[in-house]
Formats: C-alpha cells, sequence, structure tokens
C-alpha cells in the first residue's frame, strides 16, 4: 500500500472533510479555487485507490 499524498493534498483533503462542499466558497475568496479543486480531485484519486487496496488486500 502506498500513501503518496503531498501535503498540499492532505490539506485540501482535510478541508473538504471538514466542511464539506463550503469549502468550494473559501477556496473562491481565496482565489486559489482552481489550485485547490485539482489537488483535491487528486488526492481524493489517490485515497480511493489506496482504499481499493487495502480491499484488495495488500499492504
Amino acid at each position: 500500500m502506498k500513501n503518496d499524498l503531498s501535503a498540499e493534498e492532505w490539506l485540501v483533503l482535510a478541508d473538504f472533510i471538514d466542511k464539506g462542499d463550503r469549502v468550494f466558497d473559501f477556496w473562491k475568496k481565496d482565489k486559489s479555487l482552481a489550485k485547490n479543486k485539482a489537488s483535491l480531485k487528486s488526492a481524493q484519486r489517490k485515497f480511493f485507490d489506496v482504499a481499493k487496496e487495502i480491499r484488495k488486500g495488500g499492504e
């Protein structure tokens, strides 16, 4: 099992988990919406890839 999320990906994922869809409003005000959405999409993909590996019994 490989955890290769960057620090940025961890932060945007944590923000999304904490604030839900409201986080997009914060990012829009911050003018970081496009960058953070891309990081979130990448983080979610990696997160679910690891979950899939765990379900298959991978380490």
